[in-house]
Formats: structure tokens, sequence, C-alpha cells
């Protein structure tokens, strides 16, 4: 499993507002598996419409040392997503949130695996680019001291370009399914959030020495800070803030 380490697909921890009423507004900034910074808008232009982007980057730094030969490495994944959805309120108190979103998101890495046969060098590189479709759904229960909820994604990967070592790689879409529980902590303009779930594929490649970096099982744990501008704006045309 990978916790903190680079692989070819890198997933994001899927994004899950809790926007309520036509012209809000909130932003996320997280960190996850602590080597990866997240950050994620939401708006919705019209009721029940939600617009979503994301980005993410992931780096980290290593050396392999093998029959006396020490190579050092970097290992970076960029990525951006937009996606758009809906949402509903549901019970008499509307306490209880359902959302559904799909998206696209593209992504460019170059990261190193160690030790892959047949290949005598102590590190092997991968370079790709990909896309990635996804659809996802949620619900979250609002209560007095903040919320607390679920979100199934599941992601296809379509790469564009994926070598090995220098020589280009034939492979199909991939496809992932990523389940998460979340909570946050606050009712007010900020609030902090944090997300626990996996990333796990349908699929494993044959070379065991390549699994970990070609389909992995990913832990999508973080946490991080939402800010909830239109509150801050609400706050400063009307007085005291209400119980959102």
């Amino acid at each position: 499993m990978v916790v903190s380490g680079c692989a070819v697909y890198v997933p994001t921890v899927p994004s899950t507002p809790l926007l309520r009423n036509k012209g809000e507004v909130e932003a996320t900034i997280a960190v996850r598996n602590l080597s990866s910074l997240e950050a994620g808008a939401a708006w919705s232009p019209v009721s029940h419409v939600l617009l979503t982007g994301e980005a993410a980057l992931q780096t980290s730094k290593g050396s392999e040392t093998y029959n006396n030969v020490t190579t050092n490495y970097r290992n970076v994944h960029r990525q951006v997503g937009i996606g758009v959805g809906t949402y509903r309120l549901l019970g008499k108190d509307q306490s209880t949130y359902l959302g559904i979103v799909g998206g696209v998101g593209v992504a460019n890495v170059d990261v190193y695996n160690t030790r892959v046969l047949p290949y005598p060098t102590p590190v092997v590189r991968y370079q790709a680019s990909y896309l990635r479709y996804y659809g996802q759904g949620y619900v979250a229960r609002q209560n007095a001291w903040g919320s607390y909820g679920m979100s199934l994604r599941g992601t296809v990967v379509d790469y564009r370009q994926l070598l090995r070592a220098g020589v280009p790689l034939d492979t199909a879409a991939h496809f992932f399914v990523e389940p998460t529980l979340f909570v946050r902590v606050g009712r007010g303009a900020l609030q902090a959030v944090g997300t626990l779930g996996f990333s796990i594929p349908s699929y494993l490649v044959p070379l065991n020495t390549e699994r970990r970096i070609m389909s992995p099982v990913t832990s999508l744990v973080s946490v991080g800070v939402v800010v909830r501008p239109h509150l801050l704006w609400r706050k400063a045309s009307a007085g005291p803030l209400p119980m959102d």
C-alpha cells in the first residue's frame, strides 16, 4: 500500500462541498499523507448546481544504493481538475446533505521506482501524463458542532503518455474505487476538515516489482481548513451569523 510515496497515479482526496444556496462559495486547503498539498474550491452559481475545481502537488526526494552506486532522485506529481454537480437538502430540518459530482482532471508525472526487474539499475524512471475522469456521490449529516459523512468516487485513469526508462508502454485505461469518510468541525466561516479513505485499483499489474507504482492501493488521509467567505459577507451585511 502506498502511504506517502509516489506512484504513477496519485489520487486526490474527493471534494465534498456543503453549499446550501445560490451564490455560496467555499475553498479548501489540505495536506494529504504528509506529502501532497491539495487545494479546492466550489461555487453554487444557481440553486442546486455545483461547480468545483482542484489542484494538487506532491513531491518527495530519495536515494538508492545498489552495487556501490548511489542514485539520488526526486518524484513530482502535478494535477488540476474541474467538476460539475448537483446537491439536495433532505429531511424536515434539511440537515441531511446529498451531493453528486462528475469531473475531469489532467496530471503530469515524473517518478521513480526501486529495484524493478529485469532492470539492473537502482531506480527506474517513469514519466506519464493522463486524464482522470470521475463520478462521485456523497452524503453528510449536519448538526450543531459541524458535519460528518461519506463519499464514494469511481475514477478512470486514461494515459496519454507512459514511459518506463524512456520506453513507451501500452496500457489500457485503469479504474479505481475510492471510498472515504470525512468530518468537519465548526459551522462558521472557518472550519477544520479531516478525511480517511482508500483508493483501490480494479486490477493488479502482473510484475510484482511494479505493482506499488502502477496499481497502488493508496491511503487517503488528510487534514485541512475550509474557508466559507459567503458567511463573512453575510456577517458584514446582516450582523451576527445564523446557524448555517
